[in-house]
């Protein structure tokens, strides 16, 4: 005697269990996919510091240490009556000088007008002031920018209604500190980035001979 085969097909537990696991499938792709990608942005952002720092440390080791320092003057960069960044004044050993321009302007980085008081209004930043983070160097009336390089930034709508925007950069000048104690000059510019675990940092240093 033939037995009838049974048509009843997939039931609703079996088609469940079966979506189930494609889509645990399909997440942990997603998240593998996701994680390389990241880990290859964090690898690009690592070496565009290491080749920013690397140019610009050159630039200025190479005049501190094949000529010579003889003497070192710092001051503040005030622009409207606020501090806008630090000036350093480096007399070599043949007579010339070369200026050393750190410009750290934080921009207001609140996205709603609820935040501006707290993180804008309170700290003297100007609701619509955008990032401007840059070192210039070169001898004195001919300096050259080196503009920090673009990890990522986002355009925040000004608050006043009108159609202009202002720019909050990913990587920024977080702390400078500018020493000459023991006749040795020292400069550390400290750069923060929200992607990367550690601080980066560009240390100058130099001995100061008479």
């Amino acid at each position: 005697m033939i037995k009838k085969l049974n048509n009843k097909g997939m039931t609703a537990i079996e088609i469940l269990i079966t979506f189930v696991i494609v889509a645990i499938i399909v997440v942990s792709m997603y998240n593998g996919i996701s994680g390389l990608k990241t880990r290859e942005t964090v690898a690009s952002y690592k070496l565009s510091l290491v080749t920013y720092k690397n140019l610009l440390t050159k630039d200025i080791q190479d005049d501190l240490i094949k000529v010579g320092l003889t003497a070192v003057q710092s001051e503040s960069m005030v622009e409207l009556g606020k501090p806008v960044g630090y000036r350093v004044i480096l007399t070599l050993r043949d007579g010339s000088r070369r200026i050393l321009e750190v410009r750290q302007v934080f921009g207001c980085s609140a996205v709603d007008a609820a935040e501006v008081d707290d993180l804008c209004t309170i700290r003297g930043i100007d609701p619509n002031q955008s990032d401007e983070f840059s070192i210039s160097y070169g001898p004195e009336g001919n300096l050259t920018e080196y503009p920090l390089p673009d990890l990522g930034h986002e355009e925040i709508q000004a608050y006043d209604g009108s159609a202009t925007t202002h720019t909050i950069y990913s990587l920024q000048i977080n702390e400078v500190s500018i020493n000459t104690n023991d006749n040795i000059f020292s400069i550390r510019i400290v750069l923060s980035h929200p992607d990367l675990a550690s601080k980066h940092s560009i240390d100058i240093v130099s001995p100061i001979s008479s």
